[in-house]
């Protein structure tokens, strides 16, 4: 009986000096729990965050995805993802779906006109690069892909822009996750 008393004035004890406080339900869900670590409700600066994604033009044209069952893993806030995609996703929750859309500025850059050069084919044959539109080439220009060879003369064009320059992206995405370590 004593017993009995003990470990109810212990418990009682404990309660009113807060040890038994739980985190509310809604900020306990197994996806914002690293361990006994709650993240937060929303996806901030630092997060981990697992989801789906599809990315795609003004055309509808997909230009990057995930596969289901295989989801990728980011940290935002970090400059690890295009501005637009990383300020698109703070402020997001667990399950939450939307779409995020990225002027040019916010994403690849705008397309700039100096950053396409004609070069002579002849320097790409000394260079042992198949001189054919859509071959990469890498230069002190950074990386581009052969565009156009005019045969009339003799002049390549290379394009170093961003494969997405000057494009307005669309991601629809899934968030199935987010923590404060990966």
């Amino acid at each position: 009986m004593n017993r009995l008393v003990l470990g109810m004035g212990l418990l009682l004890l404990l309660a009113l000096a807060g040890c038994t406080e739980l985190p509310s339900k809604k900020l306990a869900d197994s996806s914002n729990l690293l361990g006994d670590t709650i993240v937060g409700e929303t996806i901030a600066p630092g997060n981990y965050v697992t989801l789906y994604y599809k990315g795609t033009l003004d055309d509808g044209t997909i230009f990057d995805q995930t596969t289901e069952g295989s989801p990728a893993v980011f940290q935002v806030g970090v400059g690890a993802l295009i501005p637009g995609f990383d300020q698109g996703l703070i402020g997001m929750k667990t399950g939450e779906k939307k779409t995020i859309d990225i002027a040019p500025e916010m994403a690849y850059g705008i397309f700039l006109e100096d950053r396409v050069l004609e070069v002579p084919k002849q320097q790409l044959v000394d260079a042992n690069i198949p001189v054919v539109p859509g071959v990469s080439v890498s230069s002190t220009a950074g990386s581009g892909k052969i565009i156009a060879v005019d045969a009339d003369t003799g002049m390549v064009k290379i394009d170093f822009n961003h494969p997405l320059a000057g494009k307005t992206l669309h991601f629809d995405v899934e968030i199935i996750k987010f923590t404060a370590k990966p």
